[in-house]
């Protein structure tokens, strides 16, 4: 059965004769339905977005300290010092956790540090931001979180309806 639908699919393909590539759907359904590929892409996806989010985080340590001496005598709710070292902290997991999915070829644990990670965050506002404009972006922030946890959660290979197709498809 299935080879009679490769044949079909081949022979559409073929009737654009002008390019001497097949077409994208020609080739996609290929890549997105191998169960080894596609593991290959998750992982990749997640490397790439830990090496952002630690050099991110290494930004934020750097600013904090940077700007730490001009902010001397405002009177801040969590010290600039102690930011910039949770600050960097994060930042040196996320380059770790990229070198770690890198030599695995595994996208084991990356819910788990992305909800680690909004843990952190969110007791940092919680007990950080004291204004009242700070305090009033956080439906803001908690739809970012769950928009966050659900990107990880997808290219992790962790949402159930994605799984199932890509199960069905395989057999």
């Amino acid at each position: 059965m299935q080879e009679a639908g490769c044949k079909k699919q081949d022979a559409g393909c073929k009737k654009q004769e002008s390019c001497p590539l097949p077409p994208a759907s020609c080739i996609l359904p290929g890549l997105l339905y191998n169960a080894g590929v596609l593991k290959h892409w998750r992982v990749l996806a997640i490397i790439v977005l830990w090496i952002v989010f630690g050099a991110a985080n290494l930004i934020r340590a750097g600013m904090s300290a940077y700007i730490a001496p001009a902010l001397v005598e405002y009177p801040t709710s969590l010290s600039l010092p102690l930011l910039g070292a949770v600050y960097g902290l994060l930042g040196l997991i996320f380059l770790a956790a990229a070198i770690i999915a890198w030599r695995r070829k595994s996208t084991g644990g990356a819910l788990g540090l992305a909800l680690a990670y909004q843990v952190v965050l969110w007791i940092i506002k919680l007990v950080g931001y004291c204004s009242e404009y700070a305090r009033s972006l956080w439906p803001r922030d908690l739809l970012l979180t769950v928009i966050f946890l659900a990107l990880i959660a997808l290219v992790a290979g962790r949402g159930g309806l994605f799984n199932k197709k890509l199960k069905s498809s395989t057999d």
